[in-house]
């Protein structure tokens, strides 16, 4: 059925890359499609906002990231839903900065105190500030989102031209379903690869409404959404480094509105992996994302059963942290929850190693015999330090006559190592002329928008 793209430049690019073009629609041939994907950079990777720290996709581990621009937070204290503000992305960020499963940060939350046209540039300036992982780009709706990230990312790391260098940015765009590519959407494309920083392509069909209701038809949809914007962006620019993401939600039959706690979540997301893979590319899939507005029963059933599935699929980096009540809101608390699910899924993906070592075939020579125990085994401690055993840090084990008193429980003990590490936990502050630039920018954003 071809691609509606909504944007002349752009219509032309793709034809002159080979693509009919017939009543506004571009139809892409197979060669196109193996022709750009050849032409790009595969190795996806992450990096720091001083170029300083690099995270290669693809090496069998499993990275993780936060979901974000959610436009309300699950207050720790009340547990009530209420707007987000620029403090949350603030406390948000410091804390995944301390998680030690978060690998990248995307700003978490759209602050609700900031003019809608100022609320990517100044959620990711607050991001910028408050942590030294690697920052993603969060969705980018036009053009003048992508200068503005470029912009800082480039005051991080030492300007224009070191920014050429060694990209240090990551920046989402999502094609619009069902296969279309919009004016301000095919800009904003158009202006990563121009700029040069890391192209996640992120489609978001619902099944049912913007894509077939089958999950078969919706990945194979999602696929074709992401590599004809693959197309646009290499005919763009030749050797752009890029990234398949995928966002596949459910839908509500009784209000037909979007859901994100369902089986369909684990299924779509595990699909989309295999066939990134196929296609020679790391993918972003969704997987720790839930239906429920609380941390009860439900949140957790849900997100374990969304997150296990690509995981076991092989996913290069899962979103979702923090992520609730189907991406309306999100909760830090949670976001400590989920570092400790994260933790015990790296565990689970890395399987059984069987070596001569983890046999332990000659200590089991010594012990039985004697009728003694493997606790007090020098091994049995060496391989405790290896991580042969998950350590939960914030589950609770109670046994016994321990179990019959009050406990904390998780939610208790998630919210208690929340507050002590944003009490703790401190990030070296940017150099002051980095930190002058980001108030440059802001201030030119907010001129530009005003």
């Amino acid at each position: 059925v071809g691609v509606s793209v909504e944007h002349a430049r752009a219509t032309a690019m793709m034809h002159g890359a080979g693509c009919r073009v017939d009543k506004g629609r571009v139809f892409i041939p197979r060669a196109v499609v193996q022709k750009a994907l050849g032409s790009l950079d595969r190795n996806a990777r992450f990096c720091s906002a001083d170029g300083k720290r690099e995270i290669l996709l693809g090496k069998g581990v499993i990275r993780a990231h936060n979901g974000g621009g959610m436009a309300a937070v699950i207050d720790s204290t009340t547990g009530k839903r209420r707007p987000a503000t620029l403090k949350d992305v603030v406390d948000s960020t410091r804390l995944l900065d301390a998680l030690p499963n978060v690998d990248a940060i995307v700003p978490m939350f759209g602050p609700q105190d900031v003019p809608p046209a100022l609320m990517i540039p100044a959620s990711f300036a607050a991001t910028l500030r408050n942590t030294r992982k690697p920052v993603m780009g969060a969705g980018a709706e036009s053009a003048a989102d992508v200068r503005w990230m470029v912009a800082m990312a480039e005051a991080c790391c030492g300007g224009h031209e070191a920014f050429m260098r060694n990209p240090t940015l990551s920046i989402m765009v999502s094609p619009v379903s069902p296969l279309r590519l919009t004016e301000k959407v095919a800009e904003a494309i158009l202006a990563v690869a121009e700029a040069g920083a890391q192209f996640q392509s992120l489609p978001c069909p619902m099944l049912g409404t913007t894509s077939p209701i089958t999950i078969a038809g919706a990945v194979a949809q999602l696929h074709a959404e992401v590599l004809a914007s693959f197309v646009l962006a290499a005919a763009a620019r030749p050797g752009l480094r890029i990234l398949s993401s995928a966002r596949i939600s459910g839908i509500d039959l009784h209000t037909a509105t979007s859901e994100w706690g369902g089986p369909e979540i684990a299924l779509s997301a595990a699909c989309v992996v295999q066939l990134a893979h196929r296609a020679g590319l790391a993918c972003d899939a969704y997987g720790l994302s839930t239906g429920s507005v609380r941390l009860d029963p439900q949140a957790a059933f849900e997100r374990y059963t969304n997150a296990l599935m690509p995981a076991l699929a092989g996913v290069d980096i899962m979103s979702g942290v923090g992520f609730m009540d189907n991406a309306a809101s999100a909760s830090l608390t949670m976001a400590v929850i989920d570092n400790e699910i994260l933790g015990q899924l790296k565990h689970v993906v890395a399987g059984v190693r069987v070596t001569p070592d983890t046999l332990a075939y000659d200590l089991t020579q010594e012990v039985v015999p004697e009728g003694g125990t493997f606790l007090d085994r020098e091994q049995t401690a060496e391989q405790i330090s290896r991580g042969c055993f998950w350590i939960p840090g914030v589950s609770e084990r109670l046994t016994g006559s321990a179990a019959d008193g009050p406990g904390t429980g998780i939610v208790a003990r998630a919210r208690a190592r929340e507050e002590e590490l944003l009490r703790q936990h401190h990030v070296e502050p940017l150099p002051a002329n980095i930190d002058r630039a980001l108030d440059d920018i802001l201030a030119e954003a907010r001129r530009e928008t005003a």
